[in-house]
């Protein structure tokens, strides 16, 4: 009987038919920097000596007034679900920050906690857009921004970015008005951030005002990502929020990156009233409620006693920034082809100078022979536009004495007959 019944189990296995995988989801793109993460693990596990400046995750933990509140809290608390907006305390201390960091003003219920930034992005984009609306993004920018918006059912319009590596009032009214004169849809909604992931590149205060009174005039929805706010460089313009000129503007930030709270996974959405309902609703569905824990370890990371720890990473991050500065300069790679690195803890290098065209066999050849993971700019650019071939982004948030091995070694490869392969400089 068991041998009859495993050939029956066979045959209807030949005779099912196998449901595909949904079109949208077949056509999302791969987040590349999670490609080469996977890679370097993969070579660190068979004993390779691996230098990581692909992913945006600090090497430090979370500050320790977070990681002794979570303790004490697993360990008096059976640690349920929470309302679906977050913890009140939580929330509160939240608005607190708004008002010590920014002066602004803001409810407790206006903020809504998700499981991470990417949690808030996905809400963001169902309460604000339907299919077939267009949202524009800069043209180096996040990656998820055009994968998620895309799957979702927008078209996304790429914006080109100036020569600071910002999109503007300026970018915002020439995008719209070329859509318009070619008898497309207007533009319906706008997301970037400052600092901005590739590029490190920032906004002044100023230009965010202009951009918000743009948006909110032409009726564009504006979700400014704030993720990199508190990680800014001597020099750099202050890092304002969209919140000091716009009520109408969706927030998104999260303890990941300033708070070294990376796997805590938790974020947050600031979002006008008239969405207050809808994104209440879609967080409910969709993740029921934030991690409880993640939300008590966050009150202690917001409060004074964290403060020196987390201004302390800042500190690190400069110190690397300059080492990866030194490090490009060796290499012979003018300042002119970096983006403005005035947050955040990436590097965003043009390599066309030297002829590079392709930048996802480099960074791969780079990690195979060398052991150095970087991230190869078609992740951030518009696909088919020929830039992200030319481009790289670096990532600093380790070990500064990690960093700095690591550019020597690429340094040492870049010179060598096997990085000279990818560079063709010949006229």
């Amino acid at each position: 009987m068991a041998s009859d019944s495993k050939g029956d189990n066979g045959s209807a296995a030949k005779k099912a038919k196998v449901c595909h995988p949904s079109q949208r989801s077949s056509n999302i793109r791969s987040f590349k920097v999670m490609d080469v993460v996977a890679k370097a693990d993969e070579l660190a596990r068979a004993g390779r000596t691996i230098y990581h400046l692909e992913v945006g995750q600090p090497q430090s933990s979370a500050p320790a007034v977070a990681i002794k509140t979570a303790q004490e809290a697993l360990a008096s608390d059976r640690c349920g679900y929470t309302a679906a907006r977050g913890e009140k305390p939580l929330r509160e201390a939240l608005a607190g920050m708004y008002k010590n960091t920014y002066n602004v003003d803001v409810s407790a219920e206006r903020i809504h906690v998700t499981p991470g930034s990417s949690g808030a992005f996905t809400i963001a984009f169902h309460a604000a857009f339907d299919p077939g609306d267009a949202v524009a993004v800069p043209s180096s920018s996040y990656p998820c921004y055009r994968n998620l918006l895309a799957c979702y059912g927008c078209e996304v319009v790429t914006l080109p970015v100036d020569s600071n590596y910002n999109v503007t009032a300026v970018e915002l009214r020439e995008g719209q008005a070329a859509r318009l004169k070619e008898g497309k849809p207007p533009i319906k909604g706008l997301i970037l951030s400052s600092p901005a992931n590739p590029t490190g590149a920032m906004l002044t205060p100023e230009e965010l005002s202009e951009l918000c009174a743009e948006c909110d005039r032409s009726g564009i929805q504006f979700i400014s990502d704030e993720i990199y706010h508190g990680i800014v460089f001597e020099g750099a313009p202050r890092a304002a929020c969209a919140l000091e000129f716009s009520r109408n503007a969706i927030l998104i930030n999260s303890f990941s990156k300033f708070y070294s709270m990376t796997g805590w996974r938790l974020g947050w959405l600031v979002v006008p009233d008239h969405l207050d309902r809808c994104v209440d609703a879609l967080n409910q569905n969709m993740n029921v409620s934030p991690p409880t824990v993640s939300q008590r370890a966050a009150v202690a990371a917001l409060s004074v006693d964290a403060a020196g720890e987390l201004r302390g990473h800042v500190q690190r991050y400069a110190a690397s920034r300059q080492v990866v500065l030194d490090g490009l300069a060796a290499m012979g790679i003018p300042s002119k082809d970096i983006a403005p690195p005035h947050g955040a803890f990436y590097m965003y290098v043009s390599l066309a100078s030297f002829g590079v065209t392709d930048s996802l066999g480099l960074c791969a050849a780079l990690l195979e022979e060398a052991g150095v993971a970087v991230t190869p700019g078609v992740d951030f650019e518009e696909p088919g536009s020929g830039l992200g071939e030319q481009r790289i982004r670096i990532g600093f948030p380790g070990a500064t004495d990690n960093i700095r091995e690591a550019m020597k070694v690429f340094k040492q490869w870049w010179e060598s007959d096997a990085g000279r392969r990818f560079q063709n400089t010949q006229t």
